[in-house]
């Protein structure tokens, strides 16, 4: 009979924790659309969270009774306090906004780039952020194999180096994926490193040659937000042309997000490149990212990097060979005044497949993770 009761009272205090996670979806009020890549900031900052692709999120009985805000400039500011752990939707009103003005500068590269550098000089330092990361491999537009893994990233205050730390990683495979596939993928390092230090965008301001540079300001709500376009020359017929843009405050001289990929237009310019080895025709490329910026911190809460391409090589014994790959990753959670991570331990350019599977716990079940992977 005690054993009995026993199994009862394990069964409920089971179903009770479980019980406590709750599910929620964040959508635009007047569209009813998800928005996606939103975060959740409690007053006191002491939790965040990022909404998936589909605008999910989900939240645990650690936040009830707390003030939840948020403060995105496309939509206007909403709070939220939960004391019970019942699925919800939370709608946003878009901000009104005024028409985009363009904003004239002596020196629009040289202003552009005193944005940059400064974004770059702010990320908050000695903070470990936890993250959830993720590789996925491709084949016929399905995953064919992928890694995910939770992986901390650390700012060191002294370097401004941006170190990883693979804390538990496992890896799937469905079908067979090709070893330059793999050899392609970009590591957490420089995904990471990419987010925090805009050499792509800032490269793209320098070129003159190849770019025309817009800058609009316009006011959203309370906020007067700027915004950088960048797009290829009319005439230019380069190969590997790139469009998009980056959001910006300026009184604070933070980016807010970026989003850049092929020109559409410019894609029939883009010839395969010759190696000594072989012929590599990129196909595709799209980056884009979002950050976090609060008085008393400032880091990326996502970033996504995907690349297709064909490669061909008589001296790999390649030929015609496909690669699509991409990887990401979602901001979980905030540590100040961490401790420098163990150098030997960290990543430097490996991926994060080549790391295999090592975890203590199911980490991919968790619920705030099921809502990121694929």
């Amino acid at each position: 009979m005690k054993k009995q009761i026993f199994l009862l009272l394990t069964f409920f205090c089971y179903l009770y924790s479980f019980s406590q996670k709750f599910k929620g979806v964040i959508k635009n009020a007047e569209t009813n659309q998800p928005i996606s890549q939103i975060t959740i900031i409690s007053e006191d900052d002491t939790f965040f969270i990022t909404s998936n692709e589909k605008g999910e999120v989900v939240l645990s009985d650690s936040i009830f009774h707390k003030k939840l805000l948020i403060n995105d400039y496309e939509y206007e500011l909403s709070e939220k306090v939960f004391s019970t752990a019942e699925n919800f939707t939370w709608e946003l009103i878009p901000n009104s906004e005024t028409l985009e003005e363009i904003i004239i500068f002596n020196d629009v590269r040289g202003y552009l780039e005193e944005i940059i550098n400064n974004s770059i000089k702010s990320f908050s330092t000695n903070v470990a952020l936890e993250s959830y990361y993720r590789e996925n491999y491709f084949e016929n537009n399905e995953i064919a194999s992928f890694a995910e893994g939770m992986v901390d990233f650390f700012i060191d205050k002294e370097t401004k180096n941006v170190l990883q730390l693979a804390k538990q990683t496992r890896a799937e495979n469905f079908a067979e994926v090709n070893d330059f596939n793999r050899n392609i993928m970009s590591s957490p390092k420089e995904v990471v490193e990419g987010s925090m230090r805009f050499k792509r965008i800032l490269n793209l301001i320098k070129d003159k040659k190849n770019y025309d540079i817009d800058v609009t300001a316009k006011q959203v709500g309370d906020k007067t937000i700027h915004t950088c376009y960048i797009s290829p020359k009319e005439k230019s017929k380069n190969r590997f042309l790139i469009k998009g843009y980056f959001t910006f405050n300026d009184e604070k001289k933070l980016i807010y997000d970026t989003n850049y990929a092929f020109d559409e237009e410019k894609k029939k310019y883009n010839k395969p490149v010759n190696l000594i080895v072989g012929k590599i025709d990129v196909k595709d490329m799209a980056y884009k990212s979002k950050y976090i910026i609060k008085n008393s911190f400032y880091y990326p809460s996502y970033a996504k990097t995907t690349t297709e391409l064909i490669a061909n090589s008589k001296a790999a014994d390649v030929s015609n060979v496909k690669v699509h790959n991409q990887s990401y990753f979602y901001v979980l959670k905030a540590e100040t005044n961490s401790s420098k991570p163990d150098i030997t331990k960290t990543l430097n350019n490996e991926t994060l497949y080549s790391k295999g599977t090592i975890y203590k716990t199911e980490f991919w079940n968790d619920p705030e993770i099921i809502n990121f992977t694929e």
